[in-house]
């Protein structure tokens, strides 16, 4: 009977020991949230080197912003200008206005063109003095005359009625020469392209530069706790598990590396955009330097945290493999 008791007591006394000296697991969300907020407290041990490393990444990251906002100001500032394919034909010096008033008639009647504006002598060097401030130099040359002009605007802005246009003004005697507006524009666009092209170049430089720098970050991390590792792989840790929190420190360098390039353009953006308007007051236009909207700035964010996460998966993987526990 006694015996009995001690067997149901000893019973007992293990089914009530079994659930506390049970093995308790974290879940998946738990252990994503302890290793990254481990990765973040282990960013913070060494502040003078992580901050160094951030510095230069967010510089790496603040130069292809910059570069994408000079872009991005130049193709505005390209549409701002008035791109009508106008055709400017200058007249003979001292024609009569009677007879460049005929000619402006039958310009008017062909097909292809959609208007005509006559400027005579006199006028363009009225709207010279005025809109220069050269009117008491020009007092002073005596004799001086400008030739009158006609600006024709073309029914259609395309290269072939431009084209026509220019091939009927060039039978006509009484014009001297002609020029497109369309050539000083397309010169704009080709420089524009020219611009976008190094700036791309550079831009993707930039940010391989942010690649190497937290990938090589990141392998000096795995080879300095190279001990630790083969003790975790020693009692059966796998690479994933311990890949985990490298991953999670690249993820942190490209996140506030990004933040610090965000800042960074945003204060160069503000610092240049009194002088800008000042630069443009003094052509008489108004205009100020375009940032990066929320939708570029949650852009950016994005890809630093997608490079820093590639980068430390590319590095760290590739060592870890190379360690195994003795």
């Amino acid at each position: 009977m006694a015996a009995n008791l001690r067997n149901k007591s000893s019973v007992n006394s293990r089914s009530k020991r079994t659930p506390s000296a049970r093995t308790q697991t974290d879940g998946f969300f738990k252990t994503h949230y302890k290793q990254a907020k481990q990765a973040w407290l282990d960013l913070w041990r060494r502040p003078l080197g992580n901050l160094l490393t951030l510095a230069v990444i967010s510089l790496a990251l603040a130069l292809p912003a910059c570069l994408y906002l000079l872009g991005k100001n130049i193709a505005l500032a390209s549409n701002q200008v008035v791109t009508s394919s106008q055709v400017s034909a200058f007249l003979q010096e001292q024609l009569p206005d009677a007879r460049a008033m005929v000619i402006k008639d039958e310009i008017e009647s062909w097909s292809m063109v959609e208007g005509v504006e006559y400027i005579s002598s006199q006028q363009g060097l009225a709207d010279l003095s005025n809109y220069s401030g050269f009117d008491h130099a020009i007092e002073l040359l005596d004799g001086f005359s400008l030739p009158g002009v006609f600006v024709v605007s073309p029914t259609l802005e395309d290269s072939v009625t431009v084209d026509a246009i220019v091939a009927r003004l060039r039978q006509q005697q009484e014009i001297a020469e002609i020029r497109v507006d369309e050539d000083w524009l397309s010169r704009l666009e080709a420089i524009r392209h020219l611009a976008n092209g190094v700036i791309t170049v550079l831009s993707v430089l930039m940010l391989s530069s942010v690649f190497l720098i937290i990938g090589n970050t990141l392998r000096f991390n795995v080879l300095a706790n190279k001990e630790e590792i083969q003790t975790m792989k020693l009692i059966g840790a796998t690479d994933s598990f311990i890949l985990r929190p490298y991953l999670y420190s690249g993820l942190w360098y490209g996140f506030l590396g990004a933040m610090a390039a965000w800042l960074v353009t945003l204060i160069i953006s503000l610092s240049l955009d009194t002088a800008v308007e000042s630069l443009a007051s003094l052509y008489d236009s108004q205009y100020r330097i375009l940032g990066l909207s929320w939708d570029e700035s949650l852009l950016l964010l994005m890809l630093g945290t997608f490079i820093g996460c590639i980068a430390a998966k590319l590095s760290a993987q590739r060592h870890l493999k190379d360690i195994e526990p003795v």
